[in-house]
């Protein structure tokens, strides 16, 4: 096979029957077109061209060769550009989450969804505490509705449980939240201007808080679970965002005590009533990403059986 410089020069100059018209298409020097082609002849042994001046036309067996070579050059073309039609058309999906959940929920599943969802761009407003109830103006946004007005169609995602939730290192050095270790005292953390901070919490879920601790006060969740992830502390953890974290072991729950609120979280879109198909199937593959969290939960021994087991979806609460 001659190297590829070679029949592009040639596909080239059969194409416009003038090796100088080949040379300033390649943007290289004539006398390169009809060396590098004169090279080809000899290694070959067949005249390509019949050369008369400055034109030239193809002999038989240039005729043969350059009917091969535009085939191949035009499913070439025909290829490349059907895959930057596709790059064109790569749908946008902007999503509206916490900054959390973005971090230590989709983050970590992102080559999954891709997989998934090939021609699809996620992009992301985040919400830096909870989510809240605010109207939904991205194309798919998560919400929460209070206990009252809780939706369970199919915008469904998950139930609000919350659970003081640490890692291994600090319940070791420190103990869990209902039994401190002799000398110990608790660091909580918190977050700022959320209606459940640690004093809220131990009101419904009837216990009581440590007689020492101190607190931690973040106003971005995403920061706090990564405090707690580094063994700084005692978080309150929200299911909905920390299923993985739980399901992995990289955080275990820090007392059994827990509250169910009623409320649930819901995928919601601005435009329900005609929701694309590529934003109906994100928001159903958003929907059902936390199922096998939550199944290896209820299947891991040590977390499902453990003195302060994680509250899972299916227990009374508090």
């Amino acid at each position: 096979m001659p190297p590829a410089h070679v029949l592009y020069a040639f596909e080239a100059a059969a194409r416009h029957g003038n090796f100088s018209r080949a040379a300033k298409e390649l943007n290289v020097s004539q006398p390169a077109i009809s060396k590098a082609i004169g090279n080809f002849e000899a290694a070959i042994s067949k005249q390509l061209f019949a050369r008369s001046g400055p034109k030239v036309r193809l002999t038989a067996s240039g005729v043969a060769l350059s009917s091969i070579l535009t085939e191949a050059f035009d499913s070439l073309e025909t290829l490349i550009s059907s895959w930057e039609r596709r790059k064109d058309h790569r749908e946008a999906v902007l999503l509206s989450i916490s900054s959390s959940m973005a971090a230590h929920w989709l983050i970590p599943r992102l080559p999954d969804f891709n997989r998934a969802f090939p021609d699809v761009d996620l992009r992301f407003e985040l919400i830096q505490g909870g989510v809240g109830t605010s109207a939904v103006t991205a194309d798919l946004g998560l919400r929460r509705f209070p206990a009252a007005q809780a939706l369970l169609n199919e915008t469904f995602y998950m139930e609000e449980y919350i659970q003081p939730i640490a890692s291994f290192d600090y319940l070791s050095r420190v103990g869990t939240f209902d039994r401190p270790r002799t000398g110990k005292s608790h660091t909580l953390i918190a977050l700022s201007d959320h209606w459940c901070d640690w004093e809220t919490f131990a009101r419904l879920a009837r216990i009581d808080m440590p007689r020492n601790y101190q607190l931690m006060v973040f106003s971005d969740y995403a920061v706090a679970l990564q405090a707690a992830l580094n063994g700084q502390g005692i978080a309150l953890g929200w299911l909905s965002v920390a299923s993985r974290l739980l399901a992995s072991r990289s955080l275990q729950a820090a007392s059994s005590a827990y509250i169910n609120t009623g409320a649930t979280y819901n995928f919601l879109s601005p435009n329900e009533n005609s929701l694309s198909p590529v934003v109906a199937s994100v928001r159903k593959w958003m929907i059902v990403q936390s199922e096998p969290d939550l199944d290896k939960i209820r299947k891991d021994a040590r977390l499902h059986s453990m003195p302060h087991k994680i509250a899972l979806p299916g227990a009374r609460g508090a």
